[in-house]
């Protein structure tokens, strides 16, 4: 679910000690030239206007506090992409306001949010072969995650009264995008689990992103359970939705929380790197806006519904 922050923070804290930031990571909010705004507080100095936010990057991540603050007037916003982002970001808010009505999605807006993130993805993808190599691997995951997400909200409309294609199609490209979405994950996580190691190994590792790598391997194992469940047993979601019979509809609002939550962690990496919102700033902002926020909406939406996770370790009939 949500999902690239912690480690892509990560990647930027190392590329602002290094100085090794690729001038194409993303053109879409590529700083214009103009003179440099004074450097933060340093953190051996003594400011009594200093915030409570800079004095945590002081303690955690001295190069945080030395980074140079821009805003977002220096930011390059003619750009495909901020269509699509104002596109999705609205969806967004629409719905949060359904999640808290408990109203169910429809047809159409499945069909918008495809479209709206299809090209949003196809906006980024020129400029990704220009990336370091971690982003690179982090992105190509998001894509997989992306379509699996889409994939899973066309399937659990596909029992709902309004559905986008039918059941048969809908369970084919479930067991396809679930293919896609294992491999992503083992993907993404052999290669940034492998860089935890090696960090251990040069004594650089870092426990706070070790452990909010953790906490995203733990979201996304849920999904993986839900997809071998599925792989393992033909019947067990119909089952499933005798039991729970408002599980489409949780399952569609997590899938486009995901959808959403995936872009939205990049782009705040994306400032970061670009000295907008940086350090404890954007770490605070990410788990606000991609975490607490959806999560309380789908736990509000779990306890209403009667539905959520806990249909993960529920037998199908094939175990009966």
């Amino acid at each position: 679910m949500m999902l690239l922050s912690p480690v892509q923070r990560q990647h930027a804290s190392d590329m602002v000690k290094t100085g090794t930031q690729s001038q194409s990571d993303i053109a879409f909010i590529q700083a214009r030239h103009r003179p440099s705004p004074a450097p933060r507080s340093m953190p051996g100095r003594k400011v009594a206007t200093t915030s409570v936010m800079d004095r945590v990057d002081a303690s955690y991540n001295p190069a945080w506090v030395e980074a140079e603050e821009n805003d977002l007037n220096a930011m390059k916003w003619a750009h495909p992409q901020t269509l699509w982002a104002v596109a999705a970001t609205a969806i967004y808010a629409f719905d949060m306001s359904r999640f808290v009505t408990l109203t169910p999605p429809t047809a159409l807006e499945a069909v918008s949010v495809v479209v709206v993130y299809i090209g949003l993805y196809m906006s980024r993808l020129q400029e990704v072969k220009d990336m370091e190599k971690h982003y690179q691997v982090s992105f190509y995951a998001s894509v997989g995650w992306t379509f699996y997400a889409a994939a899973s909200l066309v399937h659990a409309l596909a029992y709902s009264p309004d559905p986008v294609v039918a059941k048969e199609p809908a369970e084919a490209l479930h067991s396809f995008a679930g293919i896609v979405y294992l491999g992503s994950c083992l993907y993404f996580y052999s290669y940034h689990w492998g860089r935890q190691v090696r960090h251990v190994l040069e004594g650089r590792f870092r426990p706070l992103f070790a452990a909010g790598l953790a906490s995203l391997t733990f979201v996304h194992g849920l999904t993986v359970g839900h997809i071998l469940r599925m792989l393992d047993d033909p019947k067990w979601y119909e089952t499933i939705l005798k039991i729970y019979p408002k599980q489409w509809q949780w399952i569609a609002d997590t899938r486009l929380a995901e959808l959403y939550l995936t872009a939205l962690a990049l782009f705040l990496v994306i400032l970061h790197l670009r000295g907008v919102l940086t350090g404890t700033r954007n770490a605070v902002w990410v788990f606000l806006g991609t975490v607490i926020v959806p999560t309380a909406a789908l736990f509000y939406e779990t306890v209403k519904l009667d539905a959520g996770w806990m249909a993960v370790g529920m037998d199908g009939p094939k175990h009966w």
